[in-house]
Formats: C-alpha cells, sequence, structure tokens
C-alpha cells in the first residue's frame, strides 16, 4: 500500500504543476489499410480469400509547463477495425531528456528489445490457442497499469550512445488462487533495459538487452515470469540486418511456459522500394499450474518476405508472403501451417 499510495502522491503533485495551459495541444495520427489475403494451410479443402480492411486513429494531448517539463497523454479510438477507447498514461518528459511513464508504463526491458527487419503485410493462418510458443522478444515481459518506467537521457552516465530504463509496477491486493485451473493475474513486475549505439567504419550498431521479473497469484504454481532478451541491428548505407534471442519463464491464463524466441532478419531500401525478409522460430515447454509436463514441445516456424513501395506521400502499397510451421506437443500440425500472402495499400494520416 505505501508504494501505492507514493505513486499517487507523485501523480497528483505533477498534474496540479502551476504553469499548465487550460487547453492542452492536440494531434492526431492514424491509417487505413486495406487489401486482400488469402491462407493455404497445408491441410486440403481449407484454402480461404478474403479482404482486409483495417484501420487505427490515435490522439495524442501534450502541454509543457513553465519549468519545462512536458506533460503528455493521449488516447486511441479504433485500432485495426476495432471500435475501442483506449486510454494512454501519463508521460513526463524533464528538461534534461529523461522521461517518467506512470500508469500502464509497460515493462523497461520490452522497451530496449531490437526492432529485427521483417516480413510485412496483414498474413498468417490462424494459430491454435493451446500452442504456447513464445512469438516475439518481448514475450512474458508485462505490468500492471500501477507502476512507473524511468528512461534515461541519451548518452546516459556520460556514455555516448548509451541509454536504459527501469520499471516497476505494483498488484500486491490482488486475490489469490490456486489449483491447475485457476487464471493467473500478474502482481507486482521489476524490469531493467539498455540500449548501445556506436559506429563501426560506415556502420551503424545498435544492441538492446532487457530484463523482466513478475510475481503471480497463483499459490501452485511452481514458475513466475523471468525473462530476457538480447539483440542487434547493424545499417550500412541502404541495408538492415538484425537477430534477436529471448529465453525464460511465463504464465498465462492457468499454464506456465518455459522456452524462447529468436529472430534474424534483413532490409534494404532502394529508392521506393523497402525489400523485407525475415525467419522466426518460438518454442515453448508448456504445463497446467502445478503440474508436471507430460508431453513434447510447442513450437512455431516463420519465414516472411515483403515488398514494399511509396505509391504518394502517406500511401504505401505492400506484396507480402509466408510460409509457417506449427508443432504442437511434438506433433506437426498441418490445419495451422502453411502459407499466405497479402497485397494491399496504407494510407496513413
Amino acid at each position: 500500500m505505501k508504494k501505492e499510495l507514493l505513486l499517487a502522491t507523485a501523480l497528483a503533485s505533477t498534474v496540479g504543476m502551476a504553469g499548465i495551459a487550460e487547453a492542452a495541444s492536440a494531434s492526431f495520427s492514424g491509417h487505413n489499410r486495406t487489401g486482400v489475403n488469402a491462407t493455404n494451410p497445408d491441410t486440403a479443402d481449407l484454402d480461404t480469400v478474403g479482404p482486409v480492411q483495417a484501420n487505427n486513429f490515435n490522439v495524442s494531448i501534450s502541454e509543457t509547463t513553465d519549468a519545462g517539463v512536458k506533460i503528455a497523454t493521449g488516447f486511441t479510438l479504433t485500432d485495426e477495425g476495432g471500435a475501442e477507447s483506449n486510454a494512454s498514461g501519463l508521460t513526463l518528459t524533464f528538461t534534461d531528456g529523461s522521461s517518467l511513464q506512470l500508469v500502464e508504463a509497460g515493462s523497461a526491458a520490452a522497451a530496449h528489445a531490437v526492432s529485427v527487419p521483417n516480413g510485412g503485410g496483414e498474413l498468417g493462418i490462424t494459430n491454435t490457442s493451446s500452442n504456447n510458443s513464445a512469438d516475439a522478444l518481448t514475450t512474458g515481459m508485462g505490468a500492471d497499469y500501477v507502476g512507473f518506467d524511468y528512461a534515461t537521457a541519451a548518452d546516459a552516465f556520460g556514455i555516448e550512445g548509451f541509454s536504459a530504463n527501469v520499471s516497476a509496477s505494483f498488484n500486491g491486493d490482488v486475490a489469490y488462487t490456486s489449483g491447475a485451473a485457476g487464471t493467473v493475474t500478474l502482481e507486482n513486475s521489476y524490469a531493467v533495459g539498455v540500449t548501445y549505439v556506436t559506429t563501426a567504419g560506415d556502420s551503424t550498431v545498435t544492441v538492446g538487452a532487457g530484463y523482466d521479473q513478475g510475481d503471480h497469484n497463483s499459490q501452485t504454481t511452481t514458475k513466475d515470469n523471468n525473462t530476457y532478451h538480447m539483440g542487434a541491428t547493424v545499417a550500412t548505407g541502404d541495408l538492415t540486418v538484425g537477430a534477436g534471442f529471448m529465453s525464460g519463464n511465463w504464465l498465462s491464463d492457468n499454464e506456465q511456459m518455459q522456452g524462447g524466441y529468436s529472430a534474424v532478419g534483413a532490409k534494404y531500401v532502394s529508392g521506393d522500394i523497402t525489400f523485407n525478409v525475415g525467419l522466426t522460430t518460438g518454442n515453448a515447454k508448456d504445463e497446467s499450474i502445478g503440474v508436471a509436463a507430460t508431453g513434447g514441445e510447442d513450437s512455431i516456424d516463420k519465414l516472411t518476405a515483403s515488398v514494399d513501395y511509396v505509391i504518394a506521400s502517406g500511401v504505401t502499397g505492400t506484396v507480402g508472403y509466408r510460409q509457417e510451421d506449427s508443432n504442437e506437443e511434438g506433433t506437426s500440425i498441418n490445419t495451422f501451417s502453411g502459407s499466405s500472402w497479402y497485397v494491399g495499400a496504407t494510407v496513413s494520416f
């Protein structure tokens, strides 16, 4: 409770600062994505072709106090075609370039996951919910909405190209649950992330890493969230290559997992055309909470490629392709394996 009171006091005192204008500045952005995609599972007679219509609309709100502290928030009106109103937390940016996120701050580790090039487009074969393979460098890196994330300014601690984040969230009053069927809730979490950017000859090298630890409310689980990631990208002229790796334990619903994820990819820009290719592989040994695993390993391997073409300012056409292989408990699942393609355009504003 003491931690929650300190967080509330910091939030209230910041919002109450003198010098905030009566009407904050606002801006909006978003996109509309329209196209056609097709899926071709390895199981016969399940091929599909259909339209893609997805949109996004965000409103950003900010103002700066007389002391030079920028206060920013915002909300999403619609996200990829789903009507909603999703408010953001508060972000305070200080005069030295450092920042503090309050409420829905997220994980410091996730904030420093490198962006490994990968194919784009609205692709994919629907995956079975019982396949619990890791699917991103940020797998298992969650946080309760009540928390903070502090980010250093650039060149932190006098090290050129170095930056870091530290975050924590608190939900210690959540009710406990037990048993293999009990759905877990994240209690407290703590994370740290770092990024270092340097040059090597004509190349710019970016290295990122993070560690995230989270506790859950289950009295029978033998694992909690305990994950880390590391990765790097190298940009030389118009070519960018990258690789990343994640490993650890994480919980979801009423299951606990142990596994990893890796990604490699490349991007090449030639005028208005961008070529992307990527390979990812994720796996997990899953088990009901508190019950020893008896089956094989879940896994998903994906090979993606795409070409983006800037048709006009704010309008980009995309052609994409993906080949994926899904295994559940060590057995190949043809229904959730196969290929897919996409042709469409994104209009941004």
